[in-house]
């Protein structure tokens, strides 16, 4: 992995498991090409990033866009009276950003946080099968989730402590840069 994502975020079970989502993929289809797959709760807090996660992508604005597919596609769910969303996704020249819920998980304290499963390929990528896939781990991924007292952590931040979190995942990624920029 290279020096720009936080262990935290690739060195994990989750981590492992959305690995695990890409490679099944791979060995059933051996079609397409994933550039990587991210967990995040609704609010776009980063759980878990697949440990070959494409170098060149920004996963921060990745699952910032995948928390405003997912808002937008809840308001038309309502808008649309419908009892649940079959997928949502933007398909950019070759390129296709997928969101699937996961279904919540319960947090003390603060309610219910959705998990999301962000994942962006090129269009070859038979989402079907991805969703499969998906739906087979997910029950692992939020048995992990639960397991985890930092991941939980993570999931009860405000908005201030999300920001103060951030901060320290950017000191953890740049400290040996900074020191070495004067």
């Amino acid at each position: 992995m290279n020096g720009t994502i936080p262990k935290m975020l690739f060195q994990n079970k989750i981590s492992e498991l959305l690995s695990d989502i890409r490679t099944n993929y791979g060995r059933l289809t051996r079609k397409g090409y994933i550039y990587g797959l991210i967990a995040i709760d609704q609010d776009a807090k980063i759980i878990a990033v697949d440990s070959r996660f494409e170098k060149k992508l920004n996963y921060w604005d990745l699952g910032s866009i995948g928390a405003a597919l997912y808002g937008i596609a809840r308001q038309g769910q309502d808008f649309f009276e419908t009892d649940n969303l079959e997928r949502a996704s933007l398909i950019y020249n070759n390129m296709q950003l997928f969101v699937r819920s996961l279904g919540p998980v319960a947090l003390e304290k603060k309610g219910k946080r959705e998990i999301l499963i962000v994942l962006l390929t090129d269009r070859e990528v038979n989402i079907g099968v991805v969703v499969l896939q998906m739906g087979k781990f997910a029950p692992l991924i939020k048995q992990e989730i639960q397991k985890s007292n930092n991941i939980k952590h993570t999931l009860k931040m405000n908005e201030l402590q999300l920001k103060e979190h951030i901060k320290n995942l950017k000191n953890e990624i740049f400290k040996d840069k900074i020191g070495s920029a004067t």
